[in-house]
């Protein structure tokens, strides 16, 4: 009894404690991207960086989209102007930055890559699109992304009143054959603690604040690179 009166007479104590629980619970639960078919022992140099799709915009949906490359369908949203090039240029100078690969990289013409949009496109059919694109730049592997969802938040980063949404898929295929040889996601609506306490731990890192959809994409995007095949 006397054990029980002394904790709760140290406010800072308990509330400390309930905190690193919380914490303790958040780093249990399974985070909002995915990153699959890590590709461990490929090795390669020369990789062509396709700018990021615009789904949207390309596919004319704007409630559910197939991903062309792996078939996977997402909750496609709005998408910002500038959101495909944000995301190319962010990935670029990550590359640049991170690793030794040989970057080469093409802005494709409108429309060129349009013939992934068909109703009728087969996954296989739109890599090995992707391959031969690789071919003719003499690449080993193709990196393409593609944005499905970036909402902007409406209001400031301690008062929003509805929070950024973003949604993207990378694919990295390999020229030789079209196999997928890396793949990743990411697809967050930043929450509330109130709506999530789970979340607490990704809140307090972010600095206790609501982002913007380029802050929330640039978390996706570090998170994603991290399982990307070493150089």
């Amino acid at each position: 009894m006397f054990e029980m009166k002394s904790i709760l007479n140290r406010p800072a104590t308990v509330w400390s404690c309930i905190l690193g629980m919380m914490v303790l619970l958040y780093g249990c639960q399974t985070q909002v991207y995915v990153s699959e078919a890590s590709s461990e022992g490929v090795k390669f140099k020369k990789i062509l960086i396709l700018p990021f799709n615009d789904v949207i915009q390309k596919s004319g949906e704007s409630m559910d989209s197939r991903c062309p490359v792996c078939g996977q369908v997402f909750m496609s949203g709005e998408v910002a102007d500038g959101a495909a090039n944000f995301l190319t240029d962010q990935s670029l100078a990550w590359f640049k930055q991170h690793t030794d690969y040989e970057l080469i990289f093409k802005r494709s013409r409108e429309g060129s890559l349009t013939a992934f949009y068909s109703a009728n496109q087969t996954t296989v059919a739109a890599k090995k699109a992707l391959a031969d694109k690789g071919r003719d730049n003499d690449a080993e592997v193709v990196l393409v992304g593609f944005v499905y969802r970036f909402r902007e938040r409406v209001g400031k980063g301690y008062g929003a009143e509805s929070p950024a949404s973003v949604a993207f898929a990378m694919h990295l295929i390999r020229v030789a054959d079209g196999r997928t040889i890396w793949s990743a996601h990411f697809d967050e609506t930043q929450k509330s603690l109130g709506d999530d306490l789970f979340q607490l731990g990704s809140f307090l890192s972010r600095g206790g604040r609501w982002l913007t959809a380029e802050e929330l994409a640039m978390s996706g995007l570090e998170k994603i690179f991290e399982k990307f095949p070493k150089s």
